[in-house]
């Protein structure tokens, strides 16, 4: 621990407002598809298999809102560009 090497974080590319938010509709139209397939797969299931899938729709609910979070977040930003890692990018 004493001498082990230090971890530099990953440069984070700025990219501009329009293309990020591009990516979070792409991403949002993704997740409202999988979230209808995964509505009708809880209203067909059976009682046992419901609990799994109930996980799963609030789960992409969830993921759902939190991109909408994120567009307005960066929409009252007044920079032009916007710090995007692309790990977490859509």
């Amino acid at each position: 621990m004493k001498n082990s090497q230090i971890k530099t974080l990953e440069p984070v590319a700025k990219v501009p407002k329009a293309e990020v938010i591009e990516q979070l509709q792409r991403r949002m139209a993704d997740l409202k598809a999988q979230l209808e397939a995964a509505k009708a797969l809880l209203q067909a299931a059976v009682s046992p298999g419901k609990y799994a899938l109930n996980f799963q729709v609030n789960g992409l609910k969830k993921e759902l809102h939190a991109c909408k979070l994120q567009i307005e977040r960066i929409r009252k930003d007044p920079k032009a560009e916007v710090a995007w890692p692309d790990r977490i990018s859509a």
